[in-house]
């Protein structure tokens, strides 16, 4: 993803004016295009992820309206100081995108070990759980409401190759989890929605030797998806557009799940 600033906008007017959400992983490929969109959209943007340099790098694009701090998604500790961060320099929470994730490996299931077994789950799966129940608990106490997101992924919908059985195990976990919180969270007035995205155009996915080639193998379109694209979706489900959406798993794969 290029680094371009933000679009102008409108604090008053635009969708997101006076919202602050944290995006973890968002300092790069996905993460950062929803960032970028969000604070396009009038919202101010704590970026949390591991990745320090790309990280001040991002929120230094996005300007004053956008802070980094280091996070690893697997520490509840550090989760809790990013929170922290977010109410004290950027005024609040209202919105949280669980995107922190990491390469898919492991190794054919008939080989996994419980030690690949369980790193394939740390950051997809329990990461999420962390980030997501975190800033639920934050939203709860704020008694505004807000919305939740997690990253998904269309090889839950549509497995594709070998070696990734782990990965595709937790992000099926995330898209569980989903649609349970989005009942058990609805009554405080909290959505709660993932998007499950299809081969993108990302830093971790080009750096794959062969990962795009085989995966476009199964894509009708032929094509990989914009990071644009689903920051402009996030954004979408995290305003009032949204309002009433809720417990929905959206793809955009460019047709790799149509059937």
């Amino acid at each position: 993803m290029s680094s371009r600033p933000a679009l102008a906008v409108e604090p008053e007017t635009a969708p997101l004016a006076g919202r602050v959400v944290l995006v973890t992983g968002g300092e790069s490929g996905i993460g950062r295009a929803i960032a970028h969109r969000c604070v396009s959209a009038g919202a101010r943007v704590l970026i949390a992820g591991v990745d320090d340099n790309l990280g001040e790098e991002a929120a230094g694009v996005l300007g004053d309206r956008a802070a980094y701090v280091h996070t690893d998604v697997r520490d509840p500790e550090q989760i809790e100081r990013a929170l922290d961060h977010a109410r004290d320099e950027l005024g609040g929470l209202d919105g949280v995108v669980a995107n922190a994730g990491t390469v898919p490996g492991g190794g054919p299931f008939l080989e996994l070990t419980l030690d690949d077994w369980y790193r394939s789950l740390e950051v997809t799966l329990t990461g999420a759980f962390l980030t997501l129940q975190a800033g639920a608990r934050r939203l709860v106490e704020a008694g505004r409401g807000g919305a939740l997101i997690a990253i998904g992924s269309s090889t839950v919908l549509r497995p594709h190759g070998a070696r990734y059985l782990g990965y595709v195990a937790g992000k099926g976990g995330v898209h569980a989890m989903i649609k349970a919180l989005a009942y058990e969270l609805a009554p405080h007035g909290i959505r709660v929605n993932a998007i499950a995205p299809g081969m993108t155009d990302t830093p971790l996915a080009r750096g794959v030797a062969g990962h795009i080639q085989r995966g476009l193998e199964i894509v009708p379109m032929g094509e990989l998806v914009d990071p644009d694209e689903i920051g402009a979706l996030a954004a979408l489900m995290l305003g009032p557009q949204a309002r009433h959406m809720t417990g929905s798993i959206v793809s955009l794969d460019a047709g790799r799940t149509a059937d």
